[in-house]
């Protein structure tokens, strides 16, 4: 199996589970807590091959891949410039991006003696770095490990999703169990599978400060997705009333007056992971090959007191993978 590793999600979502354990009081007890916290889910999701705690794994680790961002998303800013623009008025991440970066630099550097892919590129985003890796190997197994929901977009019968805070797997047995919106009763509300998609582009992306279509909230989109492809209600507010089932003046507004096929213009170009990106014929480019030496790696894993990951468990997949790597060469 192919793994693919979020990053700098894993990296965030690392720091903020250990910052509120471990209550770091300077800048280098955060850098310990980032380093920490990114090596923690990076080695654990590698160790476990992609499953959650406790569960055993389904089959070997053949590749893996850490994609991270560098420098500020370029490309979606000129789509919408004001895409992650609330990021940098939040304190928080203003105080702790430094921390992070830092820690994903040393993180990256100290992965050359590891048997795995680190990809950086600048101004890329991590998103269309594993997209690209999809879509580039089309008949191996992927699993891809982040808790961004625009992943789910590329789930299919090769490719599943691994949200660690959840600890959840996500596939096609389990999409819509996990990714579908549920009513006040608990009944999910679904539509095909290949409008997933359109589903974001209605409800938008809070954490990517990426609004939705006025008035539509998850349980509306579903609906209207259930019913008909998305195009189908531009401009038909009748039509959007009776797969609603209610009157709502605000999305009926919306797919009336062109607001709705705007904003799901724009949305899906921001969000849409299966569009070839710009950086997709430069990926080898962007890719650094670590080569495998366990003493290095050893040494540096024992500095780091890395006490989240099962050291022999990590060092058996990372042994695998070296000896996949030699009988390749």
């Amino acid at each position: 199996m192919f793994l693919l590793i979020d990053g700098n999600n894993l990296a965030w979502a690392g720091f903020y589970a250990l910052e509120r354990a471990m209550k770091p009081e300077d800048d280098e007890r955060r850098h310990r807590v980032a380093m920490l916290g990114l090596a923690g889910m990076v080695l654990g999701a590698i160790a476990r091959c992609g499953e959650p705690p406790g569960k055993e794994p389904p089959e070997p680790l053949t590749r893996v891949a850490i994609c991270f961002d560098m420098g500020r998303p370029v490309r979606r800013r000129e789509l919408y410039p004001n895409y992650q623009i609330d990021r940098e008025y939040d304190p928080k991440f203003v105080q702790n991006e430094p921390t992070i970066l830092r820690a994903i630099d040393e993180f990256a550097a100290a992965m050359h003696c590891a048997p795995v892919d680190v990809l950086r590129g600048e101004n890329t985003e991590a998103d269309d770095l594993i997209a690209g890796l999809v879509q580039a190997e089309p008949k191996a197994v992927k699993r891809i490990v982040s808790t961004d929901r625009d992943f789910l977009q590329l789930v299919g019968p090769k490719t599943s999703v691994y949200a660690p805070v959840k600890k959840a797997i996500i596939d096609q047995s389990n999409f819509f169990e996990m990714a579908a919106p549920r009513t006040s009763s608990g009944a999910i509300v679904t539509f095909p599978q290949e409008r997933f998609l359109d589903y974001r582009a209605l409800t938008g992306d809070p954490s990517d400060s990426v609004p939705g279509v006025p008035g539509v909230g998850p349980l509306s989109a579903a609906k209207l997705l259930a019913v008909a492809p998305l195009d189908s209600f531009f401009g038909k507010p009748a039509a959007v009333r009776t797969a609603l089932g209610r009157k709502s003046d605000a999305v009926e507004r919306a797919f009336a007056d062109g607001t709705a096929e705007r904003v799901v213009s724009r949305n899906r170009e921001l969000m849409d992971l299966r569009l070839p990106s710009p950086v997709w014929p430069r990926i080898g480019e962007m890719t650094s090959r670590g080569r495998w030496d366990r003493p290095t790696f050893e040494r540096w894993y024992d500095e780091q007191r890395i006490s989240a990951v099962v050291k022999e468990e990590l060092i058996r997949r990372l042994e695998h993978i070296a000896s996949l790597q030699e009988a390749a060469r």
